[in-house]
């Protein structure tokens, strides 16, 4: 079972990488009259920001997905086999 607050922030997460790419890849372009030129320092700019964006949201989508585990598992009753001393 997952949780769906954090699968919905680690879609968000990989749109943002996704469109960090998309975005950096047509802004990043220059028209200079005849031709058009790749301004790679806008680029990359564009692509590091989404990256680390988009990366920031997965990994606050796994620490809800980490959390939700361990209060499912806090709630349920103690097995038997929980219970036992570890000297018997």
């Amino acid at each position: 079972m997952r949780n769906q607050k954090a699968q919905w922030i680690h879609r968000l997460g990989v749109f943002i990488i996704v469109a960090g790419l998309i975005v950096g890849f047509f802004l990043g372009r220059i028209d200079l009259g005849y031709t058009d030129k790749q301004a790679w320092p806008i680029t990359l700019t564009f692509w590091v920001s989404g990256l680390v964006s988009g990366t920031f949201f997965i990994a606050l989508a796994e620490i809800i997905e980490q959390l939700y585990k361990m209060n499912l598992k806090l709630s349920q009753e103690p097995d038997e086999s929980d219970l036992k001393l570890l000297n018997d």
